[in-house]
């Protein structure tokens, strides 16, 4: 009967999740802020691994065939989890809305299980309605389509849940889902993970005032972060790496001063489409239900006050989502422009407002923190019958597109010039207006040219020449470009826009580029991969030792 009831929920709950975007069952793509982004770098990753790129991080296509780093810097899950659709067969289209569709029905489900855990089947499912039916979520995917946030949505619970069961007791399977969880919001959006600091950090000290085995605790966490963090390391040590030679720095400098919320807007603001700043813009509502309540969540702490017999653990708790709320609503408004300016070097976050995020995590546990404490079943249900009838009014009309499009997919490919707004992971030394123009032959030189050949990560080619002489190869110089002549190693120098450089023999010759793996980059791999063998490792121990018990 136990069972009968969680497979219940969670069959609801998904369901519930399917509905809400259902507005993605349709034929090509949609109208979106990143829709074009998104489906130029599925293409350009699924090329890459088709050329034999693995990790993928060079798209040789890119910027009019010069080159640019794409998967070096961005992220990488939303591409490997739509990825063996696209090998399967599926349109770019489809696989990038089956991401949507599955990782908006499991952020659901994770945090479900969290909640549940903690509270019970009625808080967790109240959590999880709450959780997928805010405002913020339905903008993430059908207004804006920025995919790494949105893939990112169903880490937190699982974090969260990771944390919670560690405080408990002793788990390796909980660590590994720990570990595995920090990975996922690394490979989808590491600008989410600065935005949850304060939270989880808040949320990681309250677990270890509350727990009878802090030492154990910290070493476990410990562990668990330590191996999170070191499975991203493919991804993650080259970018931090490489990103101080790219003009990121300088793009987004002071670009958080423009993204300020009025709290008027955060309280409402009509839904719409455009970007932030144009008419009809994208609506930076909290959402009704979550200012609701975080106002129970403020009367329960001001009664938990002055009430002896509660719970001291259950105010620090209420304590914690009143103050994580109240500091990312803070943090969106224009008055803390003063903490921007310490914390902007430190943090990668360009739009306070997407601290939206925080505060429908954290809107969602007060849901489920709120039906626990109601000790009158009377109250109770009337209580999760009026939030979840809330929820459903209030975002019914936030679960469409804009307008439905039916563009080739060559056109969204040789429309995005970097898919990146700004063209912010261009090396310093590049000459941005030179490497814009368009048709211009790859290579230049006093020689003649002959069996030319590009893919996303090589070019060859042959020469003839009665001279020594220089060919310009009109494409990006960077870290891990290596050049052969007749298969004999030469040096590649840097020409004046930034493009490459070969100082040849005279003769007859073929030439060959390619964009290999650097020492940090196989540093990178090694490190993943050994944290993945440590990972296989445990977990067969833990398996071994089950059977045995």
């Amino acid at each position: 009967m136990k069972h009968l009831k969680l497979f219940a929920m969670l069959a609801l709950i998904v369901l519930l999740g399917l509905f809400a975007m259902r507005a993605l069952v349709h034929s090509g793509f949609y109208t979106s802020h990143d829709g074009w982004h998104q489906v130029a770098r599925l293409f350009h990753f699924d090329q890459a691994l088709r050329d034999g790129q693995f990790p993928p991080r060079w798209s040789g296509h890119l910027l009019f065939n010069f080159g640019y780093p794409i998967f070096l810097f961005s992220y990488h899950l939303p591409w490997w989890i739509a990825e063996p659709l696209v090998l399967l067969g599926f349109s770019i289209f489809d696989a990038i809305k089956f991401v949507f569709v599955l990782t908006f029905v499991l952020s659901g489900v994770t945090m479900f299980l969290w909640i549940r855990n903690m509270w019970g089947y009625w808080a967790g499912f109240i959590a999880a309605f709450i959780y997928m039916y805010t405002p913020y979520r339905f903008a993430t995917v059908l207004v804006r389509a920025n995919i790494g946030e949105a893939v990112s949505f169903m880490f937190f619970p699982l974090l969260f849940w990771s944390l919670y069961r560690l405080h408990l007791r002793r788990s390796t399977t909980f660590l590994i889902l720990g570990a595995a969880s920090i990975t996922g919001l690394l490979l989808s959006h590491v600008m989410v993970v600065f935005l949850f600091a304060l939270p989880g950090v808040l949320y990681y000290v309250y677990l270890l005032f509350t727990t009878g085995e802090k030492r154990r605790f910290v070493l476990q966490t410990f562990v668990m972060g330590i191996l999170g963090v070191s499975l991203s390391a493919y991804y993650l040590l080259p970018a931090l790496f490489y990103k101080g030679i790219t003009v990121f720095q300088e793009t987004y400098h002071g670009l958080y001063q423009a993204h300020f919320t009025s709290l008027s807007k955060l309280l409402y603001s009509p839904w719409g489409y455009a970007a932030i700043g144009v008419p009809i813009e994208m609506s930076r509502q909290v959402g009704l239900v979550i200012w609701l309540l975080i106002a129970g969540l403020v009367l329960f702490v001001l009664i938990s006050l002055f009430k002896k017999s509660q719970q001291k653990n259950e105010l620090l708790f209420g304590l914690f989502l009143l103050f994580s709320f109240c500091w990312s609503v803070f943090l969106m408004l224009k008055n803390s422009q003063f903490l921007w300016k310490l914390i902007e070097p430190m943090t990668l976050v360009d739009f306070p407002w997407r601290l939206l995020a925080v505060t429908t995590f954290i809107g969602s546990i007060a849901a489920g923190f709120l039906i626990s404490r109601t000790r009158s079943k009377f109250l109770m249900v009337g209580l999760f019958v009026f939030l979840f009838g809330s929820a459903w009014v209030t975002n019914r009309n936030h679960q469409r597109v804009n307008e439905y499009t039916d563009i080739p997919l060559s056109l969204y490919v040789v429309s995005e010039t970097t898919t990146n707004t700004d063209d912010e992971y261009l090396p310093k030394w590049v000459d941005r207006q030179e490497v814009r123009k368009e048709n211009q032959p790859l290579l230049l030189g006093k020689a003649d040219f002959d069996n030319l050949e590009q893919d996303s990560m090589r070019i060859s080619f042959a020469y003839s020449s009665k001279e020594q002489t220089s060919i310009n190869i009109r494409h990006m110089n960077f870290p891990g470009w290596r050049a052969t002549i007749d298969g004999v190693h030469t040096d590649i120098e840097r020409s004046d826009f930034g493009g490459m450089r070969l100082l040849v023999p005279q003769g007859t010759h073929q030439v060959l580029l390619e964009f290999q793996q650097t020492p940090v980059m196989m540093a990178g791999n090694g490190l993943t991969l050994l944290s993945l063998l440590f990972l296989i490792l445990i977990s067969r121990k833990q398996k071994i030792l089950g059977t045995i018990k």
